[in-house]
């Protein structure tokens, strides 16, 4: 029978510290996105959630799950990426272990970028006084990627009023060339001029100079945006290998974003009601195929403290769980996974390296617990398995549990 397989990934929903904090990021120590949330939300209700077995993963307080066996196998999944980043937890959960890149601040490669960028026929200037800024033909603004780790990522934030988008993503294909950061990321959208952009810039105490994106207010409908990454090969990773069995793939929210697959249908849309009902509409409309979508507005209301909103946002998922659950069949599957922690009470605007929650659903299929996965990549080996595709670069499945 023809399967739909659908993935739910709950951008920045950590569950606990990783193991190896001390060591690599002690500034995380204590980190639990989903006990923050838990805490801090009186009447939080995530019914269908708990149903599946997200209470048999990590013991949450004011939920008595002790007499409900869940619906879905449970477990979770540790990063086998460094740091606590987007792109790269979401190449890993499509099969692939990013390959280490270097970790480089602006205000160490500025001056080489500059010169490369004017060799290739750019007008390049430094708009701010003493900042390794740097402004290129007057419409794209070079800098820190400030949601990440110092010197994971430079960000190039285009006034697309100004520059096409297509002509931008060439620069950053300059860029990409000259330093082996983890991404190089090109956004940016209309009705933001120049002075806007430079109005958010941020100098911070890490080293890191750069504009604030979700204060600028690009994350909406309008947003463009392309991921240059390093050390990935998508044509190992899950949905380029479905793409040549001939399955559709269908890419939403934040995952149309970050995954590179064509072929694909695409919509990066970011409100969680509309992406849910993409997700929905998605299920629908095909037979058989694979649908994968992120809820970013989860991490973008981390990245602002904003406890009550991270609520809200789960609850809507939950709320659209609730009318998908029903309509499932036993040849259906849903993976329901997370990229990082967003603890907003360790560091306020700054992913934390957690654990993530892991659940598989299968109407008929016993729930059993997946235990404690070595990585992300483990999702996308799952996926090929479900397909019978080639295997992914990286991972196991866990269907042999």
């Amino acid at each position: 029978m023809p399967m739909r397989l659908i993935l739910l990934v709950l951008d920045g929903l950590g569950i606990g510290e990783m193991p190896d904090v001390l060591e690599v990021r002690p500034q995380d120590i204590g980190a639990n996105t989903l006990e923050t949330l838990v805490e801090n939300v009186e009447h939080l209700q995530l019914p269908n959630l708990l149903n599946l077995g997200l209470g048999h993963i990590v013991p949450l307080k004011r939920f008595d799950i002790s007499a409900a066996s869940p619906l879905a196998s449970y477990g979770r999944s540790r990063l086998a990426h460094q740091g606590a980043d987007s792109y790269l937890g979401h190449q890993e959960m499509m099969g692939t272990i990013p390959s280490a890149p270097a970790a480089l601040l602006m205000r160490q490669v500025a001056e080489y970028l500059e010169l490369q960028l004017k060799v290739h026929g750019y007008a390049v200037r430094r708009p701010l006084i003493e900042s390794p800024l740097l402004l290129v033909n007057e419409s794209v603004v070079v800098g820190d990627n400030l949601e990440a780790d110092p010197g994971l990522n430079i960000n190039l934030t285009v006034a697309t009023d100004l520059i096409d988008f297509e002509q931008a993503l060439k620069i950053g294909k300059v860029i990409r060339d000259c330093v082996g950061v983890s991404r190089v990321i090109v956004f940016g959208g209309p009705g933001i001029s120049i002075e806007d952009i430079l109005s958010r810039v941020e100098h911070r105490d890490n080293g890191q100079v750069g504009v604030n994106s979700p204060a600028l207010g690009v994350y909406n409908q309008d947003l463009y945006v392309q991921h240059l990454g390093y050390g990935v090969d998508p044509d190992r990773q899950a949905p380029s290998l479905l793409i040549g069995m001939g399955l559709p793939v269908i890419l939403l929210g934040k995952m149309a974003d970050l995954v590179v697959c064509p072929g694909a249908i695409r919509d990066p849309i970011v409100p969680t009601g509309l992406l849910m009902q993409a997700l929905l509409d998605s299920y629908s409309s095909i037979r058989e195929g694979f649908i994968a979508a992120t809820v970013q507005e989860f991490d973008l209301i981390a990245h602002e403290g904003d406890v009550l909103g991270l609520a809200s946002v789960l609850e809507e998922v939950d709320r659209c769980l609730g009318d998908l659950l029903p309509k499932m069949t036993e040849a259906d599957g849903l993976l329901i996974c997370a990229d990082h922690g967003n603890d907003p009470q360790i560091n306020i605007g700054l992913h934390t390296r957690e654990e993530t929650p892991l659940l598989f659903y299968q109407r008929g299929r016993p729930a059993v617990p997946l235990g404690i996965r070595d990585t992300l990549a483990d999702v996308g080996a799952t996926i090929t398995h479900l397909f019978h595709a080639p295997p992914t670069q990286d991972g196991v499945s866990f269907l042999g549990s």
